[in-house]
């Protein structure tokens, strides 16, 4: 068993800050907020793990606390929508996930099955909303001396900020590799069994709810084709991470959609 505990400090972007209005379309504008304060977020991390035999069972769960977070909101001014930034009360996540491997065949193959949930609660200062994800994970591997079959298998694993749900993938993947000394070429083929590859995106705000779904049926059984290249001669240098990053990559400017 592993408990792990972090606090950071989050900073305002400069898009964020900025007071200028950018129209998104006749009704809506964006705008930032100059009064944004910083805020402290904490985290709390419990994983575990159990053997016995060929079964293997781990547990990771996680909580995130984040009072006066930074997130989203909406307003009516007049007869526009402002799409807006401000120290909300609260943002936190309950997130447990367990697995269960099994090797019935000692190295050559692994089956494992993941289950768990996301749970959220978002407290804004005009709004509160409770989000719960339950989302899912398999893998089958089959590995013979320089051959690798694999199939791999999940469903949506979404995430909820302010009054926002950011979906994830869903997709299942069968593919095949042969490993070479310095290369390897693989064939996959991406939904080979339904075209059901859906994503959801949506705004919870009274004054303009919004629900986006993109579908890509052309994702069902796409075949791919996988080959690398190991290139390694000459000399040899070890590098090494700077500790002050002082650059400055953000353009001042929000990124909008409706």
């Amino acid at each position: 068993m592993r408990l792990q505990g972090s606090v950071n400090n989050n900073q305002p972007s400069l898009s964020e800050l900025s007071a200028v209005d950018q129209r998104i379309d006749s009704l809506q504008i964006v705008r930032g907020n100059p009064l944004l304060q910083p805020y402290t977020s904490y985290q709390v991390n419990l994983s575990g793990e159990a053997r016995k035999g060929i079964f293997t069972a781990n547990l990771w769960s996680s909580y995130e606390y984040r009072p006066k977070a930074i997130m989203d909101e909406k307003f009516v001014e007049g007869n526009r929508i402002i799409n807006t930034f401000d120290n909300q009360k609260s943002w936190q996540r309950l997130s447990v996930e367990t697995t269960l491997k099994v090797k019935p065949l000692k190295d050559l193959l692994q089956v494992s099955a993941t289950g768990g949930v996301n749970h959220y609660l978002s407290d804004g200062n005009t709004y509160n909303h409770e989000y719960t994800n339950w989302f899912y994970r398999g893998d089958l591997s089959f590995v013979y001396k320089k051959v690798m079959l694999a199939f791999q298998i999940q469903s949506n694993w979404n995430w909820f900020w302010g009054e926002n749900v950011y979906g994830g993938e869903n997709y299942h993947l069968l593919q095949a590799k042969y490993n070479m000394k310095n290369c390897s070429i693989g064939l996959g083929v991406f939904n080979p069994f339904s075209d059901n590859y859906k994503v959801v995106n949506e705004n919870w705000s009274q004054h303009a709810t919004i629900k986006k779904a993109n579908y890509i049926n052309e994702s069902s059984r796409l075949v791919m084709v996988q080959f690398s290249w190991n290139l390694s001669f000459g000399r040899k240098y070890a590098s090494a991470q700077k500790k002050l990053q002082n650059s400055d990559s953000d353009s001042g400017i929000v990124t909008n959609s409706k």
